[in-house]
């Protein structure tokens, strides 16, 4: 009868553990001590030392036992109660990983991935493979904004998937932990004072943030796909994702630094060249100017040489500038401008035919001087014109725009149906200076140079395109609030 009595309390205490499932983790090492206790009794029982109803007085220890350690168990804070099993689960669970074999594979991957044109792709893929994850995207910190740099599996939507909320960057560059959405969906608690909006996170299908840190700085956060929205990540999924982050960002910057020093060494070789190209604008600019100052003596209609005068003194302004930005004597004055939306928007419709918005301009204030800017939407509006134009069969010529403020940002869409760019293209050369589609036309500096002045004004340059089907230009323009604006005034 002892026998069965304390095979039988094991059974109720099994089935107990099962059906509450925040027990079920625990259910081997529980069982464990259990019977050590009980074989200890039998033990001791066959020496004589205890009275046959001992196994009572064992029984009754062990569920007053049970009992305190269930009441003080409830009684902890939600999150002190997952910080321990965490601590638990490290203590008694079998590892879910072979750590050697991860780590020396991740670095493989790596390693290929740095050696290769699509470094940025297959070190997403490498990250991902940790987790089973399907595809993911990487953002980098550039010019104070984390902006979005490539993607593996998981292409750019309308959405506006290309930028991260602002509180999830800031809860990831505090506490450097990795956000799994669905634990975030369970139990916002766990994750302190994070306030994200999930319906937007399942529409993009990015799951896991994984911060890349190096030297105390959050350089880049990679967001993960998830197979399965009930599945979470456990203690092992966030400490090798977070040490994987940690080693990615390494080679992040070692990536970074090299494409610098090629970039830089292009440079040179373009700046040896242009020595001969402003010796001749310089030419051109004096001749502008006798033109401009001695017109006015050869004219016999007025109208035609007010004109003239208007052409060419534009002419003239616009090449000196040029001149100005290769001496590089207006770098320091690019942040400290500002740019009234209206005012930019009736400029781009004197000099681009067919020039449509539907939505109303905002009456707001974007960083970047004016004229820089209006290059930059030029420029985009040439570029589009240019890719329908080399499109045989063209079923919609017109060239698409909006206007939409997003977050503190203004985003200036330009879209056109043209023949638009292979993703092999934009990857490897779309912003990479000395790079065209336009052969021997152009010089390759355009989009490269597009982007660079608005990432100095804290904006950005979006490009999202599908060979054969069109280009999805996006401006992105910093608005300025109304003390930023009054104390620009004042300055």
């Amino acid at each position: 009868m002892d026998y069965l009595a304390s095979f039988g309390l094991l059974l109720i205490l099994v089935f107990l553990a099962i059906r509450v499932s925040q027990w079920r983790s625990y259910l081997l090492w529980f069982s464990i001590v259990l019977t050590i206790l009980i074989s200890i009794y039998f033990i001791y029982k066959k020496s004589g030392l205890f009275e046959s109803n001992s196994i009572v007085f064992v029984g009754a220890f062990i569920a007053f036992l049970f009992s305190i350690l269930l009441i003080v168990w409830l009684s902890l804070a939600e999150r002190t109660r997952s910080q321990l099993k965490v601590k638990l689960a490290k203590a008694f669970s079998l590892y879910k990983y072979d750590y050697r074999e991860s780590w020396l594979g991740f670095n493989s991957a790596l390693d290929y991935a740095n050696q290769e044109q699509e470094f940025y792709p297959k070190s997403i893929k490498a990250l991902a493979e940790i987790v089973s994850s399907p595809g993911g995207k990487l953002w980098v910190k550039t010019a104070g904004r984390f902006a979005f740099i490539d993607h593996w599996n998981s292409p750019l939507r309308r959405d506006q998937s290309f930028s991260l909320p602002s509180e999830l960057i800031a809860f990831v560059e505090k506490n450097n932990w990795v956000v799994d959405v669905n634990e975030y969906r369970k139990d916002p608690s766990i994750y302190k004072h994070l306030k994200l909006d999930v319906e937007k996170l399942d529409s993009s299908a990015i799951k896991i943030f994984v911060p890349l840190r190096r030297e105390n700085e959050l350089i880049g956060i990679v967001g993960l796909k998830s197979l399965d929205d009930t599945q979470k990540l456990n203690w092992e999924d966030h400490d090798l994702l977070k040490a994987a982050g940690q080693q990615l960002a390494s080679y992040l910057g070692l990536y970074e630094a090299t494409s610098r020093l090629y970039e830089q060494r292009e440079f040179a070789a373009f700046n040896r060249l242009s020595t001969f190209v402003v010796h001749d604008l310089k030419n051109v600019s004096a001749q502008l100017e006798l033109i401009t100052q001695n017109s006015s003596k050869f004219g016999t209609n007025p109208e035609f040489i007010r004109d003239s005068y208007e052409t060419v003194a534009s002419a003239n302004n616009r090449i000196s500038k040029m001149l100005k930005q290769l001496r590089r004597k207006e770098d320091s004055q690019l942040k400290l401008a500002k740019t009234y939306i209206p005012n930019l928007v009736e400029l781009v419709k004197e000099n681009v035919p067919d020039f449509q918005i539907a939505e109303e301009v905002p009456k707001a204030y974007v960083m970047g001087a004016e004229d820089q800017l209006l290059n930059v939407i030029l420029h985009i509006e040439d570029n589009a014109k240019q890719a329908i134009d080399q499109k045989t069969e063209v079923m919609d010529t017109n060239i698409s725009r909006s206007l939409e403020i997003h977050n503190n940002d203004l985003y200036w869409h330009i879209i056109d149906r043209g023949i638009g760019m292979s993703e092999e293209f934009m990857r490897d050369k779309l912003f990479k200076p000395f790079e065209t589609t336009k052969g021997n036309a152009g010089m390759g500096i355009g989009v490269y140079q597009c982007r660079y002045l608005l990432r100095s004004n804290d904006g950005d340059l979006i490009i999202r395109s599908k060979k054969g089907k069109g280009t999805h230009c996006t401006i992105i323009l910093a608005l300025l609030s109304e003390q930023d604006s009054m104390n620009s005034n004042r300055g």
